[in-house]
C-alpha cells in the first residue's frame, strides 16, 4: 500500500466552496417603528400591573382585572398577529404569547370569582376574620363548599 494516489486523481484534497451565510428575511426596524412597539409593550405591562392589583383588591374592585385583562389579551393578540405578518423579531412574538398567557390566567382567576360572587364575598369576609392556621382551612373549605353548591345539579 501506498500513500500516493492512484493516477488521474489530484493530490490535494477538494476544499470546500464557501456558501455565503443566509440573512432572514426579517426587515430592519427603524426607530419609529421599534417605538411604536415599545409603547405597546409598555401598555401591556400597565395592564398587567393594574390587572394583577385588581386581583389583590376586595371584590367589588376584582372586576377591574377582568376589564384590564380583556384589553390585554385583545391587545396581545393585536401585537401577535402584527409580529407574524411584518415578520418582527422573535422576542416581539414570545413576548406577547406570554402576555396572552399572563392575562388569559388572571381573567380566569378573577372570572370565576365574578361568577361566584356571593361564596367569594363570604370567603374574603371569612378571610379577614381567620387568625389560626385552622380558621384558615376552615374558610378554604367553606369556598370550595359554597361554590359547589351554587351549581345547579351538581350536589
Amino acid at each position: 500500500m501506498s500513500a500516493t494516489p492512484p493516477p488521474g486523481q489530484p493530490t490535494t484534497p477538494p476544499t470546500p466552496t464557501s456558501v455565503p451565510p443566509s440573512k432572514k428575511d426579517r426587515p430592519e426596524l427603524d426607530d419609529d417603528t421599534r417605538r411604536f412597539y415599545s409603547r405597546v409593550i409598555g401598555w401591556l405591562v400597565l395592564a398587567l400591573i393594574v390587572a394583577y392589583a385588581g386581583l389583590q383588591m376586595p371584590l367589588p374592585w376584582r372586576l377591574v382585572t377582568i376589564a384590564a385583562s380583556l384589553v390585554g389579551v385583545s391587545v396581545a393578540v393585536f401585537l401577535l398577529v402584527r409580529a407574524i405578518r411584518k415578520k418582527l423579531p422573535i422576542t416581539i412574538m414570545v413576548g406577547a404569547l406570554i402576555f396572552i398567557t399572563c392575562f388569559a390566567f388572571l381573567l380566569f382567576s378573577a372570572g370565576f370569582q365574578a361568577i361566584f360572587w356571593d361564596a367569594s364575598v363570604q370567603f374574603d369576609e371569612c378571610l379577614r376574620s381567620a387568625v389560626t392556621e385552622r380558621s384558615t382551612q376552615r374558610c378554604y373549605e367553606n369556598y370550595e363548599h359554597n361554590m359547589l353548591d351554587s351549581i345547579p345539579g351538581l350536589r
